[in-house]
């Protein structure tokens, strides 16, 4: 009996050394997977870092090389002026003189009318700064703030070194909105579209020109696309997290403090919170009241906070908040006639010859010689194969094409479409409204929120089109050859980027433009080139496409 005991005893213990054995593998299996998860984890992490990093330095290697070698532009020295009288006031506390309110009551500078919407603290404290810095502040910008007027005296004009100094912050600007296009284009599609669309991005012609001026487009780009990001990110869990949206608005009022031109990302904004707020119900559900009111609240926070964020960056406003305001509107009623429609939109500027002649700039040039109205009553426009210059490459237009159409049919035909909506809602509503704000359209600066949702669109249409090629070496061959030709048409111009330190450059911008790229031999090689290996391509993909239908 003892034995029969004994053994059970033995038995047990056995069994129970068995379980205790098991246990131990199962946690020590898991402790190495949740090594191998962690390595991943980190992995990833490194990668997600890598990219904005490494499209950081190559562009700030692009925009930042050869500041003093960059041709100028006559409102570069207006705004170095304005700037430079406005940290030197600061900088020798001076704090009560009232040039630090508006150049409209301002005695250190030439006065111009209706200037005082342009007097931003923000920009002036972003051209400024590393001017005092730099120690090229010379106590006297009166000269400078009255270039385009008979008091300028081209002896006085600003020295290389001082242009220099008044540019260094755009090329950093510049760079950093590339890593925003990287991510944005990551959020609303993938990885690749994101490298796609910043690199697309960093070598477009006119990026390139004004991340190297002391010209505001640098400022409000970046802020009203870092604006775009954080709203986008703020939706990205499928729940909306108040405090990036709050964040968002902030931004957005920095970029409206820029340059009013900002507001022509709102009806994106207003888009991005509409679709995302309809989306947010429970499947199957209807919009009931309660989500109108909700999406109604958001919209409210969101703009009201961008508007403060506006008028808290005016100094004016602090000591008398509606004669702020009314200064403001009375600036936007005076300012800028010769190249605004009064600067507010107006229906005026929809004409079918200026939709047209739009795309001319953005996307193709004019295949016939014409004349047409102009922008101002009486005048005419000889429109021509070199006018107006085409703000494009071969690819960027082909691709441009491509995009449309794969998202028009993504949206038709899907339901899981938002990303695609959102950049026809870009392309439209800015399409509108430049030709609405914008008397002149040569002043290719009021054009910048269009164009880019042309290379958002383009940069879709890239990655679309990538994806059906069935071998990865003729993909990243084609992809090297398409980005190749892309810029080539800015890059083959060089010289005039980075050594004409003598040149004046004015509106329309006459270099890397799609004529000039069939103009020089080089490019013309390269892109004919992409052009062979392109219809290389769709010929494949048709022959494949009609290879499965007959089977």
């Amino acid at each position: 009996m003892e034995t029969h005991v004994d053994f059970i005893i033995f038995l047990a213990k056995d069994y129970i050394q068995q379980i205790e054995i098991s246990i131990n593998y199962k946690k020590t299996r898991k402790s190495h997977g949740a090594v191998q998860v962690s390595l991943i984890h980190s992995i990833s992490a490194r990668s997600s870092y890598t990219i904005p990093l490494a499209l950081f330095i190559a562009s700030i290697l692009i925009y930042a090389y050869s500041l003093e070698g960059q041709p100028h532009h006559g409102d570069e020295i207006n705004y170095l002026g304005w700037a430079g009288n406005y940290i030197h006031l600061i900088t020798n506390g001076d704090l009560a003189n009232t040039c630090l309110i508006s150049i409209d009551n301002c005695n250190s500078l030439y006065h111009i009318p209706a200037h005082g919407i342009t007097y931003s603290p923000l920009r002036m404290i972003l051209i400024g700064v590393p001017l005092s810095l730099e120690h090229q502040d010379t106590g006297d910008y009166y000269d400078w703030s009255c270039y385009w007027f008979t008091c300028y005296n081209f002896h006085n004009s600003p020295t290389v070194e001082q242009m220099t100094a008044g540019r260094a912050l755009s090329p950093i600007f510049g760079a950093l909105t590339v890593v925003v296009a990287f991510l944005i284009g990551k959020i609303l599609f993938n990885r690749n579209a994101g490298v796609i669309f910043s690199l697309v991005f960093m070598f477009y012609n006119l990026w390139i020109w004004y991340s190297r001026t002391i010209m505001t487009e640098v400022h409000y780009i970046f802020f009203s696309m870092l604006a775009l990001l954080i709203l986008l990110y703020s939706f990205k869990t499928g729940c909306l997290k108040v405090k990036y949206l709050v964040l968002s608005g902030i931004v957005f009022g920095c970029a409206l403090t820029s340059k009013l031109l900002a507001i022509e990302f709102s009806v994106l904004f207003t888009g991005i919170i509409l679709l995302n707020g309809m989306f947010q119900r429970q499947l199957g559900s209807s919009i009931d009241k309660k989500q109108i009111l909700k999406i109604s609240v958001t919209l409210v926070i969101f703009f009201s906070i961008a508007a403060f964020a506006f008028l808290l960056t005016e100094p004016g406003f602090y000591k008398n908040p509606v004669l702020q305001i009314k200064t403001i509107k009375s600036d936007m009623d005076n300012y800028n006639h010769d190249v605004w429609f009064i600067a507010y939109p107006t229906v005026q500027g929809l004409q079918p010859i200026r939709m047209l002649l739009l795309f001319y700039y953005a996307l193709f040039p004019s295949p016939t010689e014409n004349t047409i109205p102009g922008a101002f009553p009486n005048s005419t426009f000889n429109l021509g194969w070199n006018s107006p210059p085409t703000y494009s490459s071969v690819p960027l237009t082909i691709f441009f094409f491509v995009g449309i159409t794969y998202m028009i049919q993504k949206v038709r035909r899907s339901k899981d479409c938002i990303p695609e909506i959102l950049v026809l809602i870009w392309f439209v509503s800015t399409f509108i409204a430049t030709l609405m704000i914008a008397r002149d359209l040569s002043l290719e600066r009021y054009m910048l929120p269009f164009l880019i949702s042309i290379i958002v669109i383009s940069s879709y249409g890239f990655c679309k089109f990538v994806r059906h090629i069935p071998s990865k070496k003729i993909q990243i061959s084609f992809v090297a050859c398409a980005l190749l030709a892309h810029a080539a048409t800015s890059m083959s111009y060089w010289q005039k980027i980075y050594f004409s330190p003598g040149t004046f450059w004015t509106n329309p911008l006459p270099y890397g433009t799609l004529q000039e790229s069939l103009v020089n031999p080089v490019t013309l090689f390269i892109n004919i080139v992409f052009v062979a290996f392109f219809a290389y391509m769709m010929a494949i993909q048709f022959k494949n496409k009609t290879g499965i239908t007959a089977k």
